[in-house]
């Protein structure tokens, strides 16, 4: 494939300001109030632009060097503190030169500017130039990147806008391959995300290019989020999903979507370490679309609270039920396990979710009719990507929202599916991402697709405020928000199915509930760019995540692997045990199943550690002896007397296998028949 083409900017030069919510500018001035030049050029230009109707080759050419000319540079050059805007006020004015360094130390100069301003795409580059030489900088390095219409006198994006609104309906298309096409695959959407980051300026700009994606498309996706973002995540039962007419939390409602599309919810598939995963299969002569949908819960913030003490206390603090403190306690234990064992594991995302329950995934893979789509949301979409790269036969295509990425190895296996015995029928992805999510920088790559990137923006709840946002908002709104149904909420004119989605999907929780002291929202989500996997701009920080998760059983203070191991490892061994049980051909029955569940609690013996578990612990680097600061210290004769060894609990395990508690086993008894349908389904 060819080089994307390189722009050129223009010498001249300017300064970032503070990024601050709803602080940007109108997105387009009245006609009347446009210079009398400005006016005529966009008149000029128009003309130009109808006059080669039906030739979009050159169009696309056109628009490329008038672009290119008006592209100048950004200067990147604020702390960490400014980019923050508002939220940079924790940071103490001392400490503003520290943290800058310190950002530019794990991120990279370029990444850091990026990210502190609310960015994950590669925007900002490392320049030189002799003007920047000094005595602490021979090289001439600077940071900054490529802007149109940015300055506060500039007119470049409405003329523009008059541009593209000069371009014939039916020449759009051909005029964003043909521009893609001069461009190495860039597309013109892209270019506008990465040069234009007022979303109030671009949104207008976008409505006049094609569509991110065909209406058919975004009707099944956008069909596909109700699932991944909302329904996956719950533990409720089919029965109770298929009927469920209200979600609490963002709104929906589930059993409305699902009947008008068709389709039917499965029952909630359970494994080990975490591990959620639930089917939706079509009802014949009722479907919207033929293949089953295999979804896999993901992760929707960062937790550590391995024994879920923490969450309970807040439940009890606002006031919460027994039953309401133990469903929080529950909450508080499984977002561990998922941030430790999923967001951070040593080797890729999600791997210790998929690699336990492979045998468990495959039971369920084998009882669907026909090849299903894969998707899933924030770790759920790196599982949805590294299933079908295992077991790439039982799948059409897979479809991932805010998700982190995984090895380039189970890509390339992939790829070689895809060029030999999938030849006929490939498996091809499409990643939809917002603009400064963090999860997708983790991650080597990216199955091959399309990536589809929006930026999430708001304002206070019924004013006429720009929208903006902040990098705080859009790490932690940006990575839950439902942006296909919100994108879908601001479009003039909807299908049947769309409006579905309007009426009955997901909401963002913004616009729902405020945290105290701050108001409700209006958001809507601004188309910002098409890419092949092949150009993914995304800042890229496996390598930082890697070495974090290989290096923290040398951080000093709890290892954060270590606790929260020993916090399941009763559960997940008495549940690997109570698999082997479901799993058994032999068991006919559920009340057979259960009899022989209670035979095995019934004894009294420690259960041994499952193989996988014994893996697990060898690449956690779990300490089998630790220094015994109780024992009396042994004399060596040189000095300092030196404290004995002791066993940890790991090393107990595997030389005497897991005491499992009585509270233990109770939790797993409740969850018999889960289990059971887990593997022998509905």
């Amino acid at each position: 494939m060819l080089e994307t083409q390189a722009r050129r900017p223009a010498s001249i030069t300017a300064t970032q300001t503070a990024p601050s919510k709803a602080a940007t500018p109108a997105a387009v001035k009245p006609a009347a109030a446009l210079p009398a030049y400005v006016q005529a050029e966009i008149q000029r230009n128009a003309a130009k632009i109808k006059g080669m109707a039906g030739r979009s080759n050159q169009i696309a050419l056109f628009l490329d060097e008038w672009i290119e000319k008006r592209t100048r540079q950004l200067l990147m050059d604020q702390t960490v503190k400014a980019n923050l805007g508002e939220h940079g006020a924790a940071i103490p004015d001392w400490a503003d030169g520290a943290s800058n360094g310190v950002a530019g130390t794990l991120l990279g100069a370029a990444a850091a500017q990026d990210i502190t301003s609310g960015v994950t795409r590669r925007l900002t580059s490392t320049r030189y130039s002799a003007s920047e030489i000094t005595i602490g900088n021979l090289a001439g390095a600077y940071q900054a990147r490529d802007t149109l219409g940015s300055a506060a006198t500039s007119h470049d994006v409405t003329i523009l806008k008059g541009m593209l609104g000069a371009i014939p309906a039916k020449d759009r298309h051909a005029v964003a391959a043909a521009y893609a096409k001069q461009n190495g695959g860039k597309t013109l959407s892209a270019t506008l995300g990465e040069l234009i980051r007022d979303a109030n300026q671009r949104g207008p700009l976008m409505a006049l290019l094609p569509p991110p994606v065909s209406e058919e498309t975004l009707t099944l996706d956008a069909f596909l989020e109700q699932i991944s973002v909302g329904l996956v995540y719950s533990n409720q039962t089919a029965e109770e999903m298929n009927s469920d007419t209200f979600d609490e939390r963002r709104h929906s409602n589930p059993a409305a979507v699902l009947k008008h599309f068709g389709f039917k919810a499965g029952p909630l598939i359970l494994g080990r370490w975490g591990f959620q995963m639930r089917t939706f299969m079509p009802i014949p002569g009722k479907a919207k679309w033929a293949h089953p949908i295999v979804s896999f819960r993901g992760t929707e913030g960062v937790k550590y609270d391995p024994l879920g003490d923490n969450a309970a206390k807040a439940a009890k603090a606002k006031g919460g039920s027994v039953a309401e403190q133990a469903q929080a306690r529950r909450e508080g234990i499984e977002g561990t396990v998922d941030t430790i064992m999923g967001d951070l594991s040593p080797k890729q995302v999600g791997w210790y979710h998929v690699q336990p329950n492979e045998d468990l995934i495959l039971a369920n893979l084998q009882r669907l009719k026909g090849k299903a789509v894969s998707t899933g949301h924030s770790l759920g979409g790196a599982i949805a990507q590294l299933v079908p790269a295992l077991h790439p036969e039982y799948f059409d295509s897979v479809v991932t929202f805010q998700a982190a990425n995984i090895d380039k190895a189970e890509v390339a296996k992939m790829r070689q599916h895809n060029v030999g015995e999938g030849k006929a029928d490939p498996v091809l992805a499409r990643h939809y991402r917002v603009e400064g999510d963090i999860v997708p920088t983790a991650g080597q790559q990216a199955l091959d697709g399309q990536i589809t990137y929006f930026d999430r923006v708001s304002r206070d709840k019924g004013t006429q405020e720009p929208f903006g946002n902040s990098a705080l908002e859009n790490i932690a709104s940006g990575h839950v928000t439902p942006m296909l149904s919100t994108y879908i909420r601001g479009q003039k004119s909807l299908s049947e199915d769309l409006q579905v989605i309007a009426d009955q999907g997901l909401r963002d929780e913004a616009t729902l509930s405020a945290k105290p002291g701050e108001k409700l929202q209006d958001v809507k989500t601004v188309f910002a760019g098409n890419y092949s996997t092949a150009q993914d701009p995304r800042i890229q920080a496996e390598n930082k995540r890697q070495t974090l998760a290989n290096n923290v059983n040398l951080y000093p203070g709890t290892d954060l692997f270590e606790a929260t191991v020993y916090a399941n490892i009763a559960y997940n061994t008495l549940l690997s045990h109570v698999e082997n049980l479901a799993a058994d051909k032999s068991i006919k029955t559920l009340a057979e199943f259960k009899k022989r569940v209670n035979e095995l609690m019934a004894g009294s013996a420690p259960l041994p550690l499952d193989p996988d578990d014994v893996a697990l612990s060898k690449v956690l680097k779990m300490d089998h002896y630790e220094t015994d600061y109780e024992a009396r210290p042994m004399s060596t004769g040189y000095g300092m007397p030196i404290f004995p060894k002791k066993a940890t609990p790991i090393e107990t395990y595997f030389r005497q296998g897991v005491r499992v508690p009585a509270t233990v086993e109770e939790q797993v008894r409740n969850q018999l028949e889960t289990i059971w349908k887990s593997w022998r389904g509905q």
